[in-house]
């Protein structure tokens, strides 16, 4: 992931950030440990204490519509939908339940459909990508 972007985004845009992730995670019933891994380290990049972590991973009532609509900066949103991808697509399995919050929160800020489609598809392309350079430099088998 590109970090560059963080450096322009407010300590409120972060926080909308980890409510988004978090709501994603619980999309589809299972927490995996890449996803945890996931939203700590985002915390971490983000400079989000633990304990304000914590208390947005625990709130199950996370209106993620209403906290996409506050981000105005395409930009920004642009990355939100990126990283939303990246999280929904870390346990090899998209489901019905996370693509709808991608696609909810990503119109909620204004991203088209066919913009969602593009940044989900070159996100599982850098995934392959990234797994087969593992397998060829023996880094992973498989």
């Amino acid at each position: 992931m590109d970090d560059e972007y963080i450096q322009t985004l407010s300590y409120d845009e972060k926080l909308i950030f980890l409510k988004v992730f978090c709501r994603l995670v619980r999309a589809d019933g299972n927490i995996d440990a890449d996803e945890i891994a996931f939203l700590k380290s985002i915390a971490a990049r983000y400079g989000i204490d633990n304990n304000t972590m914590l208390s947005i991973i625990k709130d199950p009532n996370i209106d993620f519509v209403a906290e996409a609509q506050k981000i105005n900066n395409r930009a920004h949103a642009l990355q939100l939908v990126k990283e939303m991808c990246v999280l929904a697509n870390i346990d090899n399995d998209l489901a019905d339940a996370e693509l709808d919050i991608v696609i909810d929160s990503a119109r909620a800020m204004g991203i088209e459909d066919e913009k969602i489609i593009l940044i989900n598809r070159w996100v599982l392309d850098s995934l392959i990508l990234s797994k087969t350079g593992q397998i060829i430099m023996e880094q992973n088998n498989g």
